[in-house]
């Protein structure tokens, strides 16, 4: 995190600060008129969004010579004097968002040698001439997003051959003509976007023999249909193509003809999110020969055509937010490249039978989470069959479910299986995820598991992550040895919102690799560090408990890379917990988010605390 700059009883208060190099300041929301005397001339990085400077001459930020990058958003700037920021030779960064420009000077610009990002969104700009750019040679991104401009005849003005990326999204562009867009043929591998605009019109040939990385014409169909848009990109080479509609806007449907001019444009990655095609037949797809990924979510369909024989490059498909009534209508033998399946949120109940996706046996992410999934009287080895190279699998979200003795058995080389929120009933009494040997994150959360069940983590050598937040241990304690035996490469531990209300010494004493443990959100009424191996590196999350007195030994263990958060606990500001006060002042580098952890009573900052305390 960078320096902080905030209002104090006396004026500005300087934040702690880190190591790094570059020095940041957050100036943002304060309403200032003028720059703190206290920002020191070493500045690099600078927030001071939301604050009033109508007008920037040459001395407002003149003696931050070593300015890399600025965020002047919404500061209601209406003029912009000659040389404003010519002090300024590093900068690289200028965010100018929100401010209503009445005037820019033609030397606006001048002083920084290789300005890189220039933001001008919602700035009222209606012409591209009004921008000085005389010393804009280095650009490589620039925003003009949600202004007014009409016209694209002086793009050659601001397109430098370093552009990288040009935003030009929510303006009132309707025709794009081959001479205005010829300046940009040449920045091969740029991002281009005109989503939400009001297009009419794109002559043909006006993006002939472009090589893009992205090209975004979302949202651009009040006026135009896909045809009209797809017509006007003939000889395009893209990455990416974006393609959707808005929510809330007029419907758009989508028919088997209109898509014929994707047979003229060489793109990898297709979005038609929330389109309608009232005719989806094999034949649509005719033009997706080479796409690598599409995008259909929210997209009105209950099926995918039995016989499409072109899709032969498909890895990624996204099927989020469908209608769908079985997994096995995507017909998942038009996809023998798919590597990436997503159907989550489905609209209606979403039958997973035996076998529908037995073809894919490159697929490598599953995602199935939300979507009232119906697996019948037992999951999962069937429905996963020929799935043998599956590395994620999300299920979280779904009905319960009737687990085999052994589930996951088709899938053995899991890596992450999410399965929160999803209780599910077993029959046997070793682990049902005993064969996942490279399993590296495993979420459980809220899945009515008994996490007092020693064998529930059976065969899991290599997990790094466990989430189990909102399960229950018997009686809420903590106790058995053996509860982690299994996974003793454990990282990352999550057991917020348990009811947990004690743990026993040495609990955790076989997870010697813990760098992070979350017990938020539980009934524990003091802080202790006795459970956990090593507390050299180590982040301990007891924030949202019962807390108020810290046992005087726990603290103490803390290395230097180690540190605790103590927030939204009755900590006691007496006394009795005087050694744990002390210790924080004296070492709050090691307490997570200090200012919200403050005392039950007076809800004063622990680190503002002053105690006299006898003997």
């Amino acid at each position: 995190m960078s320096d902080r700059l905030s209002p104090g009883p006396n004026g500005l208060q300087m934040g702690q600060k880190n190591s790094r190099i570059d020095e940041g300041y957050d100036c943002s929301g304060h309403n200032f008129q003028n720059i703190p005397d206290e920002l020191p001339s070493s500045t690099q990085i600078l927030d001071f969004s939301f604050n009033y400077l109508p007008s920037i001459y040459n001395t407002t930020f003149g003696r931050f010579k070593s300015l890399v990058s600025l965020d002047l958003t919404r500061c209601r700037i209406n003029w912009m004097f000659e040389d404003a920021f010519q002090s300024q030779n590093d900068l690289e960064t200028l965010i100018l968002n929100g401010n209503q420009l009445l005037f820019l000077a033609f030397s606006a610009f001048d002083g920084p040698r290789a300005l890189k990002y220039l933001s001008l969104a919602q700035t009222s700009v209606s012409n591209l001439e009004f921008i000085p750019s005389r010393n804009l040679n280095f650009l490589e991104t620039l925003e003009f997003g949600d202004n007014n401009i009409f016209s694209l005849q002086n793009l050659r003005s601001v397109i430098r051959p370093t552009m990288k990326s040009v935003n030009l999204q929510m303006n009132d562009i309707q025709n794009i003509a081959a001479t205005d867009m010829s300046y940009l043929k040449y920045n091969t591998g740029i991002d281009l976007s005109f989503k939400g605009n009001g297009i009419v019109h794109i002559e043909p040939g006006a993006f002939d023999s472009f090589k893009l990385n992205s090209l975004d014409f979302s949202g651009c169909y009040d006026k135009v249909n896909i045809s009209g848009i797809l017509t006007g990109l003939r000889g395009l080479t893209t990455n990416i193509l974006k393609l959707g509609v808005y929510e809330g806007t007029k419907k758009v449907y989508t028919t088997t003809k209109s898509l014929q001019g994707l047979c003229y444009i060489d793109v990898k990655e297709v979005s038609l999110q929330l389109h309608h095609f009232p005719d989806l037949n094999n034949a649509t797809f005719k033009c997706f020969n080479g796409v690598q990924r599409l995008h259909l979510t929210r997209a009105h369909l209950s099926y995918l055509p039995s016989n499409i024989t072109n899709m032969g490059s498909l890895t990624h498909i996204s099927l989020d937010e469908n209608s769908f009534q079985d997994v096995c209508h995507i017909n998942a033998h038009n996809f023998p490249s798919l590597s990436h399946l997503s159907m989550k949120r489905n609209k209606n109940k979403l039958w997973f039978q035996e076998s529908c996706l037995k073809g894919l046996s490159k697929l490598e992410f599953l995602d199935l989470s939300e979507s009232n999934l119906q697996t019948g009287s037992q999951c999962c080895s069937k429905q996963l069959e020929g799935l043998g190279n599956l590395r994620y699998l999300k299920l979280s979200r779904n009905p319960h479910m009737q687990w085999e003795s052994l589930p996951f058995g088709r899938t053995p080389q899991l890596n992450l299986l999410d399965c929160a929120h999803l209780s599910f009933s077993h029959s046997s009494d070793e682990g049902p995820f005993r064969n996942l040997l490279q399993l590296q994150t495993l979420n459980l959360s809220w899945s009515k598991v008994n996490l007092s069940d020693v064998e529930l983590l059976q065969g899991l050598p290599s997990l790094r992550h466990l989430t189990l937040s909102g399960n229950y241990f018997h009686l809420g304690v903590i106790s058995d040895t053996e509860t982690f035996k299994h996974i003793p490469l454990l990282e990352t531990l999550i057991l917020s919102e348990c009811g947990i209300t004690a743990m026993k010494d040495n609990v955790f004493q076989v997870l010697t690799n813990l760098v992070y443990v979350d017990l938020s959100g539980n009934k524990l009424v003091t802080f202790r560090s006795g459970p956990f191996y090593s507390l050299e590196h180590i982040q301990l999350n007891f924030a949202r408990n019962e807390i108020e007195i810290v046992d005087g030994e726990s603290f103490k263990g803390l290395g230097t890379g180690s540190k605790i958060d103590l927030r939204y606990n009755p900590l006691a500001c007496n006394c009795s917990n005087i050694q744990f006060i002390q210790w924080a002042q004296e070492n709050a580098d090691k307490i997570m988010r200090p200012k919200a952890t403050v005392c039950g009573d007076s809800k004063k900052e622990i680190l503002d605390v002053q105690l006299r305390c006898e003997g």
